[in-house]
């Protein structure tokens, strides 16, 4: 990273830390830098390449689906570190988010600051996207994003369009004490996919009525990306797909598991009411399910009264590692935001942004409101961190702990959730177009029914998947970029 020349002796030692702190920040779990960030001056020794913040009072407007009260909280935290700038929460429904953006952009009022969902082609194909490049890529605390994260949204692979604004990894639930009741030990936190697979099949006991798993995350998003190291969804390289070697593997493994009957019934079924008594009953909470593939937001539900009363200790396990993995890579659901191309003030709009995402005075105002925000009623807002950080910081991440269950479990989570590889719809230019026109739009309804019901086989529709979703990539490229 580019650092203004200096004339002092002083200077030559800040050189040389700035040196070790920039080699520690690469290391494969979060680091203990410290990047530090600007006075709003725009000119301190961490931000001298950045151009200067402006000391005209003006005003920034900002959308996103955060907690409400946590918005407000953060826009205090960024108006005292900038008293010269308002900003304002535009505050919208989640249903329906783009097209509340798409009216808002009509009228010329898109916000400064926003996050769009899941499909990255409407605010590309509308031209709400700001190229924050500059900012971006002169940044001292660029540096500290989680190093899979980092390159995320450079959608023409030259300008940074979009960044990660808060991230929930993948998590695999296990059943403690139905773990114990069967007498199976419990994984390791290093477990692989195949060990994970197995105990599927060994916790699936259909004479007491257990079965292995329960979806609501996929074990075909997770193989490619923890077991070829893939940087996206259907073996996604960098440069291309390849959905014929472990998406394909993996989904015909998942439809074996549902016809076996190691897959809990699906909700609302004939089969689901036949073994809980109950069709509307979800699975998880039934005390018959042995994992639950989920997402990290529902530490919060598997925290409650409820399972607890029915004996049930659901406890987070990472995406299990591939097992020639050379990787830590695993699926997480990443959101993630931008400046609007039509912003007055981009640099001040690109400080909102990191603020509210990744940068690390934005994480210490999160962790207090995470601690702090109450209700009405004197209760908590937050029952555990809304997502794990962006960034390195070990000291962020040891304070994000405090705030989690207590037990060995959350500690070996969290060490080995720092290489979140993002969802294809928000990151991949083509995808979702891809998903909606062909994965469950297309020949076959829906790919996934079609394969777990025996109508078509992976392997023989694998080469053309692959064919197509390619082809989306680079026509969404070519439409939305030249």
């Amino acid at each position: 990273m580019t650092r203004k020349t200096m004339y002092t002796l002083l200077s030559v030692i800040l050189a040389v830390f700035l040196l070790v702190a920039g080699c520690s920040s690469s290391d494969d779990t979060p680091s203990d830098s410290n990047t530090g960030s600007d006075d709003g001056a725009g000119e301190t020794e961490e931000t001298a390449d950045l151009p200067p913040m402006t000391d005209e009072e003006i005003t920034l407007t900002y959308a996103s689906w955060q907690n409400l009260e946590l918005q407000r909280f953060l826009a205090d935290k960024f108006m005292e570190k900038y008293p010269n700038i308002t900003v304002e929460i535009v505050e919208l429904e989640q249903e329906g988010w783009n097209d509340h953006l798409t009216n808002l952009a009509s009228t010329g009022d898109l916000p400064d600051v926003f996050w769009y969902m899941g499909n990255v082609d409407v605010p590309i194909r509308n031209m709400w996207l700001g190229d924050f490049t500059e900012f971006f890529e002169a940044d001292p605390e660029t540096d500290n994003i989680l190093d899979t994260l980092v390159n995320k949204g450079y959608f023409d692979g030259e300008r940074k369009m979009a960044a990660p604004a808060a991230y929930q990894p993948y998590t695999v639930f296990l059943d403690e004490n139905l773990f114990e009741q069967q007498n199976v030990d419990m994984p390791s936190p290093d477990w692989t996919y195949s060990e994970m697979l197995d105990l599927i099949e060994k916790m699936t006991i259909p004479e007491e009525g257990i079965f292995g798993y329960n979806t609501y995350t996929q074990i075909f998003t997770m193989a490619p990306i923890v077991n070829a190291d893939a940087d996206g969804e259907f073996g996604w390289d960098g440069e291309q797909y390849d959905m014929t070697t472990e998406w394909a593997d993996s989904i015909t493994q998942h439809a074996e598991f549902v016809r076996n009957g190691n897959h809990a019934p699906f909700f609302d079924t004939d089969e689901a009411e036949a073994a809980f008594g109950d069709r509307e009953l979800w699975a998880a909470s039934s005390g018959r399910v042995a994992m639950q593939l989920d997402a990290w937001w529902t530490v919060d539900l598997f925290g409650t009264d409820e399972f607890a009363d029915k004996g049930i200790k659901w406890v987070p396990y990472v995406v299990p590692q591939g097992d020639d993995a050379t990787s830590l890579n695993k699926p997480a659901f990443v959101d993630f935001g931008s400046i609007s191309d039509a912003t007055e003030y981009p640099r001040e709009a690109y400080e909102l942004l990191k603020f509210f995402g990744w940068g690390r005075e934005g994480w210490e105002a999160k962790l207090e409101a995470f601690k702090t925000l109450e209700r009405e009623d004197g209760e908590l807002v937050f029952s555990h961190p809304d997502g794990l950080p962006l960034i390195k910081d070990q000291d962020i991440w040891d304070e994000l702990r405090t705030l989690l269950p207590e037990g060995q479990y959350y500690d070996d989570f969290l060490a080995r959730a720092t290489h979140p590889i993002p969802l294809g719809g928000a990151a991949m230019p083509g995808f979702q177009t891809f998903l909606d026109e062909v994965y469950f739009g297309g020949e076959y309804d829906n790919v996934e029914r079609a394969i777990i019901e025996g109508e078509v086989n992976a392997h023989d529709i694998a080469p053309n998947l692959t064919e197509f979703i390619n082809q989306y990539y680079q026509d969404a490229l070519d439409e939305l970029f030249y």
